[in-house]
């Protein structure tokens, strides 16, 4: 079953919140949101799922999106064009939603049960990139991907009806792993916004400076910082799959099928000779199904 939103965007002040004032065109149309699902690393929702299970990762898709395009793409004031999606979240929480994608969210939340204060901390990430352009230390880019990232899994299992502590725990390295991997994957992309994802005392240990990014291809000092990175992200997706092995059923198909993506990603980087400038580092669909049938069969990876 296909998932169908609106597509109206919202236009005019809301009375409520009128810092910002929407015109048509400035928030990206719901089936433009949904179709960036195509390009990610993973499948968001696979069509093994049941309709219902689809629908809700659709609309959580959406809204993550659209929150990470008013933080990364959108014209003029994004502090303000936040604050009006912050408060729009509030009021899909009491069933008043304006925005088309916000409205999608409606039911979701209310039927899976996901605490505002898990969703809202996409936009406190999106609100953390408008200032924070450089991470001194690992541990820095972690507290951000605990706001960018981590989010994201623990609201899939809260549609699952498995947002349990323990399993939250393991989740939150997938995702960390997952964020991670795509910074890479963006790095000169990132770098010509103004961001730096990479820590700056691990440029430091290899010898790198900012200027490497900017190059058509990555220098041996650069590839050698990649493969630490990549590698590092790959040990916490082995460690954060045994999540796999705890789910059954239809949570187990979707989990195992996002730790592929990055396994495949992971694998990618190796096939590129950890070299993102060179040219565009994606995961082969062949490779993800395999890691995610060995996953799914095997209830992690070791």
């Amino acid at each position: 079953m296909v998932l169908s939103l609106p597509d109206e965007t919202l236009s005019g002040e809301d009375p409520e919140h009128p810092q910002w004032s929407a015109r048509p065109g400035e928030l990206p149309r719901s089936a433009a949101v949904l179709a960036r699902m195509r390009s990610e690393n993973f499948p968001v929702a696979s069509r093994v799922l049941p309709g219902g299970v689809r629908r809700h990762l659709h609309a959580l898709y959406g809204y993550f999106r659209l929150v990470d395009y008013a933080g990364d793409e959108a014209p003029g004031n994004r502090d303000a064009l936040l604050a009006f999606l912050e408060h729009d979240l509030e009021r899909a929480y009491q069933g008043t939603a304006r925005t088309s994608i916000m409205q999608a969210l409606e039911p979701t939340v209310t039927e899976c049960g996901i605490p505002m204060s898990t969703l809202v901390k996409l936009i406190e990430a999106n609100r953390w990139d408008q200032h924070v352009k450089r991470y001194d230390d690992f541990a820095g880019l972690l507290d951000y991907c605990a706001l960018s990232a981590n989010p994201v899994g623990e609201s899939v299992l809260h549609v699952f009806g498995r947002a349990e502590e323990g399993l939250i725990a393991l989740s939150d390295k997938i995702c960390t792993a997952l964020q991670l991997l795509e910074h890479l994957q963006d790095l000169a992309e990132d770098h010509l916004a103004g961001r730096v994802y990479l820590p700056a005392e691990d440029l430091k240990r290899y010898g790198c400076d900012e200027q490497d990014f900017t190059a058509p291809r990555a220098s041996t000092a650069l590839r050698g910082l990649v493969r630490f990175e990549v590698d590092r992200a790959r040990r916490m997706l082995r460690d954060g799959s045994v999540l796999v092995g705890a789910l059954s059923g239809t949570a187990r198909v979707a989990v195992a099928g996002y730790v592929a993506g990055g396994l495949a990603t992971v694998a990618a980087f190796r096939a590129a000779g950890h070299d993102p400038l060179a040219a565009q580092v994606s995961p082969s669909k062949s490779r993800t199904f395999t890691e995610w049938a060995r996953l799914h069969a095997m209830g992690g990876t070791r």
